[in-house]
């Protein structure tokens, strides 16, 4: 297990790609769970109700998914699926843990300090860096280059938005 959080960690760090993983569905599973469970986590630390936060975290995570299997059926290369997958979930969840403590700085919700202000500094800085992870994983996957495929994760990024908060508000 600890060699697993390390290679997620080395993933965020841009020093592994998702080629590196095995291609197991039963560790997609597992990073799909974690990575749930970092979103309910970030959800209950905002003050979202956790039946919402939990709706919201799943259908994020099964569109990433359903686009994700899409667009590598669409370019022939279905088989790239389980490893692509895997480490988008697995990032997901590594830097959303990490997002947890700059989130709880801003506690109560929306009251303007310093220690809010670092917090929302250094979280804005973690979305930042997960749409370059993103990139990065999409650029092996894919075979395109590094802006090419943040590219596709900021566009990616957008549309899961807008999708959840159509589907379920702002939170």
């Amino acid at each position: 297990m600890q060699a697993l959080l390390r290679f997620f960690i080395e993933l965020c760090a841009l020093r592994r790609a998702p080629q590196d993983l095995p291609s197991s569905p039963f560790l997609l599973g597992i990073t799909a769970l974690a990575d749930l469970g970092a979103g309910i986590l970030i959800g209950l630390t905002a003050d979202v109700a956790w039946w919402l936060t939990t709706l919201q975290s799943a259908t994020e995570i099964a569109f990433t998914l359903l686009v994700l299997y899409a667009v590598l059926s669409v370019r022939q290369r279905p088989a790239r699926f389980l490893q692509a997958a895997t480490a988008l979930t697995g990032s997901s969840a590594v830097l959303g843990l990490a997002a947890l403590l700059p989130l709880s700085l801003n506690a109560p919700p929306l009251q303007e300090t310093d220690l809010a202000l670092i917090g929302a500094f250094v979280l804005l800085g973690l979305v930042i860096w997960g749409i370059v992870v993103s990139g990065h994983i999409f650029r092996h996957t894919f075979d395109l280059t590094l802006g090419a495929g943040i590219a596709a994760s900021i566009a990616l990024e957008i549309i899961t938005v807008m999708l959840v908060t159509g589907l379920f508000g702002a939170g």
